[in-house]
């Protein structure tokens, strides 16, 4: 089946590092170019550039609703065009548009994967991505109905995006997804990555190899990641980070947070967290 591969997650939990391991073990396990491999803006869900071309208009003469409403027509099409499906990242929580239908169509949709973190070490990771502080991030991740990149004086680049708070995000795509979709822990791709690798591509049908996911497992390793961004940048790193690919940790959250800002999440979160096994 062709069509959209979702790779789903709030932010800072591994979906460029899966976006990355996964475009190499499609090519038999190549060495990744950070600004090049994988794609680019164009493989971003709320891509404006994209949105605007494939719907052959312009997104500034619309409002917020009415590109919404939108999303799911530029989706069939782009679907329509693909000889096999492609990998597509997303923050974005699994919601609707003003009309009731899916912005994430199953009749677009080949697969979704959708990355879960420990929440305590999402903000911890999130805190040095926005350059804000701990609380601040706290307090944005139970934001219930959250959207991000609303238009201010300048148009940007990505659409406008329900992000939902970090629970709203979780169960809008385990509950309410396009299809049944695979659930991947990050804290299972930094203990054995190639078993992930392994059940991802077997998942969404992905013709690979062992020898392939080894060595996209080499060629991705967060070490290596982040050499190149040190050496050469990287495009997807907001202007609030000093780096992109900080130090991929898992339970770092444990040094890292106060009791109080421990508690905190854990009273916003600690019914998915419980389900997913983070209490």
């Amino acid at each position: 089946m062709s069509g959209i591969v979702w790779l789903a997650s709030y932010l800072k939990s591994g979906n460029t590092w899966m976006r990355l391991a996964l475009a190499s073990a499609r090519e038999g396990g190549v060495a990744v170019d950070i600004n090049r491999f994988g794609g680019g803006d164009d493989t971003i869900s709320a891509s404006r550039r994209h949105f605007d071309s494939v719907l052959d208009i312009d997104s500034a003469d619309l409002t917020a609703s009415e590109i919404l409403a939108a999303r799911a027509t530029a989706y069939r099409l782009v679907a329509e065009t693909l000889g096999v499906p492609a990998l597509w990242k997303t923050h974005e929580a699994c919601t609707h548009g003003p009309d009731g239908t899916p912005i994430f169509p199953a009749s677009a949709t080949a697969g979704v994967v959708y990355i879960v973190r420990d929440p305590r070490d999402v903000a911890v990771s999130l805190a040095s991505h926005v350059g804000g502080t701990i609380d601040d991030v706290i307090a944005l991740m139970a934001e219930s109905g959250r959207i991000a990149s609303k238009a201010t004086i300048a148009l940007p680049l990505q659409l406008e995006q329900q992000i939902g708070s970090w629970s709203e995000n979780v169960e809008s795509w385990l509950d309410r997804g396009p299809c049944q979709p695979i659930m991947v822990q990050y804290e299972d791709m930094r203990r054995d990555m190639a078993a992930v690798l392994r059940r991802v591509t077997e998942g969404i049908g992905m013709p690979t190899s062992i020898a392939a996911i080894s060595a996209a497992v080499g060629a991705t390793d967060f070490k290596v990641l982040r050499a190149q961004e040190e050496q050469f940048g990287f495009a997807e790193r907001p202007e609030t980070a000093q780096r992109f690919f900080r130090s991929g940790i898992a339970g770092g959250w444990r040094e890292a947070l106060s009791a109080a800002q421990v508690a905190r999440i854990e009273r916003d979160h600690g019914t998915v967290m419980a389900r997913l096994g983070y209490l």
